[in-house]
């Protein structure tokens, strides 16, 4: 189902009766589509993060699990969109440690660079901290498909200034950072503009933008990571603090920033492989664990 199509359906169903559809909906879809291209995707992905063979017999299951968990933060995600604000505030709960951390990294006057991977929930993430009040942009895709228009459209309807990344939208992020702003974005989607760094082991093309921001500017990155506690409930943890004096941004310090951030990541990912819902290839189809 197509973001339009979960929208409609979570204004007129409830929530429970959804979830208990949306899960053997998604087994189907593994069974009826294994070898199909979203399938094949999550496989690589998988086995890359579980350090075997694509056609190991844990994969298929691998698959599935993902498929149903990336169906029920579906769920979630649309039945608090639909239900407003206070729906979207009461799935999601920000740990202590995070708000600490973030209010630290504000303290100093240089913004904050947020980031995160897309795990389950990381949507209803970005939605929350948009309502919390602060000068904040999110950057995201370049070329949007549908499901990202529609995404980016329900952040914007929340409160949050959401931008595709162009040459204008990193200026107004600069921008952002010089009056203490927050700046947010994903760290693990591949991209032809990243630079070839380790993940997982092997080279993938990462970006590289939020390293090359907190750079220029002295921002700390905060890495924050959603973990899905049950039906519609979210808990966002911290996954680490990245502090960068400001300065030239060199390639050498934009690799060693972007690492660190990455290996973070890794350990976020590996921790709960089937809840990391990346429906795009990250390593070249060649590469194999």
């Amino acid at each position: 189902l197509g973001p339009a199509t979960a929208g409609a359906l979570a204004r007129t169903i409830p929530p429970p009766m959804l979830r208990r559809i949306a899960a053997p909906l998604a087994r189907g879809y593994a069974a009826r589509h294994a070898r199909g291209r979203v399938c094949e995707t999550i496989r690589h992905n998988q086995a890359m993060v579980r350090g075997v063979s694509p056609h190991h017999r844990t994969v298929d299951l691998a698959v599935t699990e993902v498929l149903v968990n990336a169906a029920l933060g579906f769920v979630d995600l649309y039945s608090a969109v639909a239900r407003g604000r206070r729906a979207v505030r009461a799935a999601c709960h920000i740990d202590e440690e995070v708000r600490r951390r973030g209010e630290e990294c504000l303290e100093a006057g240089r913004g904050m660079v947020l980031v995160g991977p897309h795990m389950v929930g990381f949507e209803l993430l970005i939605l929350d901290f948009g309502l919390m009040g602060f000068d904040a942009q999110a950057l995201s895709d370049p070329r949007p498909t549908g499901s990202h228009r529609c995404e980016n459209a329900a952040r914007r309807r929340f409160g949050l200034h959401t931008t595709p990344i162009s040459r204008s939208s990193i200026a107004e992020a600069e921008t952002r950072l010089e009056r203490n702003g927050v700046v947010l974005t994903g760290v693990d989607i591949p991209t032809p503009h990243g630079e070839t760094l380790p993940f997982f082991g092997c080279a993938a093309r990462m970006p590289t933008l939020h390293a090359q921001l907190a750079i220029r500017h002295g921002s700390p990155v905060l890495l924050a990571v959603p973990r899905r506690d049950g039906d519609n409930q979210y808990r966002v943890e911290i996954g680490g603090v990245f502090v960068s004096t400001a300065g030239d941004v060199t390639p050498s310090r934009v690799k060693e920033l972007t690492v660190a951030v990455l290996s973070a990541t890794e350990a976020v990912i590996a921790s709960r492989p089937d809840h990391w819902k990346m429906l795009r290839r990250v390593w070249p189809e060649r590469m194999q664990p």
